[in-house]
């Protein structure tokens, strides 16, 4: 009995493991398509990370890729594994894991997709401002729901490790908004679309920017000159 136990905690810890390694593969794999600089790749008892060192003004379009290409291989696993395995554990877990990554709650792939979405329309402050917000109301939501359905204990602590995680990217917001100006100032992007402002606090992705500047507009770059000479 002892053993069997063990041989089924073992396969199924195996399955846990398996599903982690595939879905960041493929975030590997797109960001090395793209030509993306990998930094490292974290796994945890509850997911993994892919990090990249890269700047935060990369494409709109390749982030995105390199986001979904992560469930995407995660469910092209589950079609394979479902016809080969057929284990109720491993269909579980794959299920269980591709919906909660894909949760709008920053900083899963769900909630950084929702950031990029929110970046193709609002200002890089103001999507990020709005990723964390909506990332606390699902967050909370989530764990009213397990309260009051008596969900495992586990569940409930998963969800509070994420809430500390969305709590130290609210803490990052002015860290992060800075790089973003500074990779502009000291790097040339060559975005195609123009956008007229009137502070840089409105300066998006995926855009270059003609700013108010004492009653007169000038580019982008030679404001954040100014700011940082």
């Amino acid at each position: 009995m002892i053993i069997s136990c063990l041989s089924a905690s073992f396969k199924n810890f195996m399955f846990f493991l398996s599903i982690i390694i595939i879905h960041e593969f493929g975030h590997v794999l797109m960001g090395i398509i793209l030509g993306w600089e990998l930094d490292k790749i974290c796994l945890y008892p509850y997911g993994g990370v892919t990090q990249f060192n890269e700047d935060i003004n990369r494409r709109l379009i390749e982030e995105l890729l390199i986001l979904v290409s992560g469930s995407f291989f995660q469910i092209i696993y589950f079609i394979l594994g479902y016809f080969l395995f057929k284990d109720y554990s491993f269909n579980y877990y794959n299920l269980s894991i591709l919906i909660f990554n894909l949760l709008p709650i920053y900083p899963l792939d769900g909630g950084r997709i929702l950031n990029i979405f929110l970046s193709y329309f609002f200002s890089f402050r103001l999507s990020y401002f709005l990723s964390i917000f909506i990332s606390f109301i699902f967050i909370g939501l989530f764990i009213f729901i397990s309260i009051l359905n008596n969900y495992t204990f586990n569940i409930i602590l998963m969800f509070l490790i994420v809430l500390c995680k969305v709590v130290l990217e609210l803490r990052k917001k002015n860290y992060y908004f800075n790089k973003f100006l500074l990779e502009r100032y000291l790097n040339n992007y060559s975005f195609k679309k123009i956008r007229y402002i009137s502070s840089i606090k409105k300066m998006m992705r995926d855009r270059r920017h003609i700013i108010l500047n004492n009653s007169s507009y000038i580019t982008e770059k030679e404001y954040l000159r100014r700011l940082y000479r």
